[in-house]
């Protein structure tokens, strides 16, 4: 018998948008059932990091698909959104998470589009997530879509960090 969850109030999280730099509202529930608490975060915005979907999906495409080194995709950005205030380690953190989960990300690729043709496993990893991004930006109507399709099929976001079970 399914049991709605009830409303259990807000917290609040930081959202650094290029047109957004502050606290944003997120709804809480708990479930009776069980006694967990839910949140439900905006499409716009990623578990456990602040800046949004969109900014942190700039980076990763500007140095991927336009192979902007890091300094350079950090000044492209501040020329077109002076209000956002991008550091390199943020961006080296996203690339690096974005290649670490290339794997992954194909592996849920592969479930909600059997069809698809997918780069090879072997394929240099600049390659492989050239193509990846290439797929994302050809099958999805926004990243936004892509990450709740991707959450939906995996239980977890595309940035998630891969837990090593032999450590």
């Amino acid at each position: 018998m399914p049991i709605p969850p009830k409303k259990h109030g807000f917290y609040e999280r930081n959202c650094l948008d290029v047109t957004y730099r502050g606290r944003i509202l997120i709804r809480r529930y708990y479930c009776p059932f069980c006694g967990r608490t839910i949140s439900y975060l905006p499409s716009f915005c990623l578990p456990y990091y602040q800046y949004s979907l969109a900014v942190i999906y700039m980076i990763i495409v500007n140095h991927i698909e336009s192979s902007m080194s890091y300094t350079r995709v950090i000044r492209h950005l501040r020329e077109h959104y002076p209000k956002l205030h991008l550091g390199l380690q943020h961006v080296q953190f996203y690339i690096l998470r974005f290649l670490m989960n290339l794997h992954s990300i194909q592996i849920g690729l592969r479930q909600f589009l059997p069809d698809l043709a997918l780069p090879d496993f072997g394929l240099d990893i600049k390659k492989g997530a050239k193509k990846i991004l290439h797929i994302v930006n050809d099958g999805f109507s926004t990243i936004q879509t892509f990450s709740q399709r991707f959450f939906e099929q995996c239980k977890r976001s595309f940035l998630s960090p891969l837990h090593n079970s032999l450590a």
